[in-house]
């Protein structure tokens, strides 16, 4: 037990109590991820999303990751246009193709390092899948989405984010096999 407090109290030192806060939410985040990919409707799955959006949107911040910080702000915005378009019945590839710009143009702007073009590419690939209206089609294209931003994860030292991002894919892969259609 002496061990597990000495390494805490020397990570509080290293890396602050913001940078311990910040993989707090990022926990948070797992939790609400791994839900996300449960649910049956597009609706409910873009609700939840926005939920993870905006915790990792804190966590990001609090451990010095503006890159991934700025392209969940975003998210959010998404998620609700897309919820809106849905419910609207509406099916324009002119929505999804401005946020994968403006997403693009914001990562850019908020440029962490090098790896920063790992989380624009699989968050501007998960956008436009997220633009559609399976939801099967949603949960497999995290398969892809989910490496590309655990890469960044890993650069960016968030904990929260490589762990949910592993959870993510598992988490897709079951809700794959559990939604299939017999």
């Amino acid at each position: 037990m002496e061990t597990v407090i000495h390494f805490f109290k020397q990570l509080l030192d290293e890396q602050g109590l913001l940078w311990l806060i910040g993989q707090g939410f990022g926990i948070v985040a797992i939790l609400l991820g791994f839900l996300s990919y449960q649910l049956k409707t597009k609706r409910q799955l873009l609700f939840m999303q926005s939920c993870v959006a905006v915790t990792f949107c804190l966590h990001y911040f609090f451990i010095g990751a503006y890159s991934g910080m700025v392209v969940n702000v975003l998210n959010i915005a998404r998620n609700i246009v897309y919820d809106i378009r849905t419910r609207k019945g509406m099916e324009s590839k002119g929505i999804p193709l401005g946020f994968v710009a403006l997403q693009a143009l914001l990562c850019i702007l908020a440029w962490d390092a090098w790896y920063s073009v790992f989380i624009l590419v699989g968050i501007c690939i998960n956008t436009y899948c997220m633009s559609l209206s399976d939801p099967q089609t949603v949960r497999k294209s995290i398969l892809v989405t989910s490496p590309l931003v655990l890469i960044y994860d890993l650069f960016a030292r968030s904990v929260g984010g490589t762990v949910y991002e592993a959870v993510a894919l598992c988490s897709a892969v079951i809700g794959i096999l559990r939604n299939r259609k017999s």
